[in-house]
């Protein structure tokens, strides 16, 4: 795949992924559910409670469902930049980048099912334990810690895209630092940080896209002038 296929695809990808979020945060909003609750080990009765709340289950679902295609997206997203950087920036930093982001993915999966199977269980009556909970959050963690990782290394490739790609790897630092702060203080205080971490995750995407689609007109722009 060329240079300007490249951009088009990541622009492309970026603008799915910053939509694939947006309607998440609109079902969370009209639904009042979201997997962040199972992201931190709680009491058994807790998770009862939750999940008799009107629309808990149904809005869960349809949270884990969006989140599952942002996966397919985002994973898409990072597999292409590493392309799209090669030559850019060391192959090396690249490939623990990539590889960071692979691992976010695979925790990512692994959270979701998990939690819609502890949901089935409560649902159902089988026996649910605390340790459910407690490797949840254990996972959940080791995830977004990966995620931090992969962004701070592919914010240096983007440095080498220009004006536009200087800003994102910014946007890509603050994301960084928000997400940290949860993982030192109660859950129940952390939900400011967490919405500052998505606000700074999805901007660096709608940036991403307005930046690859310009550079796939440039490179429309300096082919139409070369014929």
């Amino acid at each position: 795949m060329d240079q300007k296929s490249l951009d088009r695809t990541l622009a492309l990808l970026a603008s799915l992924a910053a939509l694939t979020v947006a309607a998440m945060v609109a079902s969370i909003l009209a639904t009042h559910s979201s997997q962040d609750f199972f992201q931190s080990a709680r009491a058994i009765d807790d998770y009862r409670a939750f999940i008799a709340s009107p629309l808990a289950v149904l809005g869960l679902r349809l949270n884990l469902g969006l989140d599952n295609l942002f996966m397919v997206f985002y994973g898409a997203f990072f597999v292409a930049l590493a392309a799209r950087l090669r030559g850019l920036v060391d192959s090396r930093l690249i490939g623990v980048a990539l590889a960071a982001a692979m691992l976010t993915l695979l925790l990512d999966s692994l959270e979701n099912h998990h939690i819609m199977t502890v949901v089935h269980a409560l649902q159902t009556g089988l026996p649910v334990s605390a340790a459910d909970g407690e490797v949840q959050m254990i996972a959940s963690q080791v995830k977004f810690h990966a995620s931090y990782l992969a962004t701070f290394l592919f914010s240096l490739g983007f440095l080498r895209l220009g004006k536009m790609g200087r800003i994102i790897a910014i946007v890509l630092w603050c994301y960084i630092p928000f997400g940290i702060l949860i993982s030192v203080v109660p859950p129940e205080q952390a939900k400011v940080l967490a919405l500052a971490r998505t606000i700074f995750f999805v901007l660096a995407f709608v940036l991403s896209a307005r930046l690859f689609f310009s550079l796939a007109r440039k490179d429309d722009a300096t082919t139409a002038v070369a014929t």
